[in-house]
């Protein structure tokens, strides 16, 4: 009896493990492909999907015999898709950071080229940096907006940098260097910035994604600049990392350097 049980796991955790082989660039195999990338006998990979297929979640193209995902996954993910909480997601990544740092951690979500402060975990600290929920900021300034709009499109940018202007000497205002900024960012995936809203501000920010792959907001750190570290690698690791995690649990996979799992 226990065998059989044993054998069923096996065989449960087999299934699964054929359904993750599909992902944003293969989206299709045949019978023999599965069984490489399964490592087991294609007779073996042949029950399963017959299993697999009944119940909805594989389908097979009988012209060319590749096997796709079914219908069933869709509605699945419909219903997984719903019930996501972003705030409950969100909190447990944000109090690690602020645990590891000592600093107020923050997300803003994106509405209407807007940055909005949607949830905040305050550093221990009794000099820290405070934002209020719900308030609302430009993106074309401060590494919160530049992360943001760094994955929009790029008519933006230049729709963004007619409306730049200083509020500090290190704010970012010349319209050149803030689209050549703006592309740096894109390709590394995150951004820094010290003194350029408030002279006393240090910040390390990173883009939050949803299952659309469409940009929705960022992560980020702030405190106060004699606090804030010059070398930010360890602040940008914990930042990037933790909004990927939020990503990824939104739903967001794509094959990239920064976002792998």
């Amino acid at each position: 009896m226990e065998g059989n049980n044993t054998n069923n796991v096996r065989s449960v955790s087999r299934a699964l493990q054929i359904l993750k082989c599909f992902n944003w660039n293969e989206r299709g195999f045949t019978l023999t492909e599965i069984a490489q990338k399964m490592d087991l006998p294609k007779s073996t990979v042949s029950r399963l999907l017959l299993t697999i297929e009944s119940e909805g979640l594989i389908k097979r193209d009988e012209r060319t015999n590749f096997y796709k995902l079914g219908n069933m996954v869709f509605f699945l993910g419909l219903i997984a898709k719903e019930s996501i909480d972003l705030l409950q997601i969100s909190r447990p990544i944000m109090e690690e950071i602020c645990q590891a740092t000592k600093e107020t951690v923050n997300l803003y979500l994106l509405d209407n080229m807007e940055k909005v402060c949607f949830k905040q975990v305050e550093s221990p600290l009794a000099i820290k940096r405070y934002v209020r929920i719900g308030e609302r900021s430009p993106i074309w300034y401060g590494a919160t907006g530049r992360s943001i709009l760094a994955n929009l499109d790029e008519k933006i940018w230049y729709q963004m940098a007619k409306k730049l202007k200083k509020y500090t000497e290190k704010t970012i205002a010349g319209p050149d260097e803030f689209i050549s900024e703006l592309r740096i960012i894109k390709e590394r995936g995150y951004d820094v910035s010290v003194g350029e809203k408030e002279h006393d501000v240090g910040c390390v920010a990173a883009p939050i994604f949803d299952d659309s792959r469409e940009v929705i907001g960022c992560a980020f750190i702030s405190g106060p600049q004699y606090r804030f570290p010059k070398d930010t690698d360890y602040f940008v690791s914990l930042v990037v990392d933790g909004a990927r995690r939020i990503s990824n649990r939104l739903g967001y996979y794509e094959e990239s350097p920064r976002y792998a799992e």
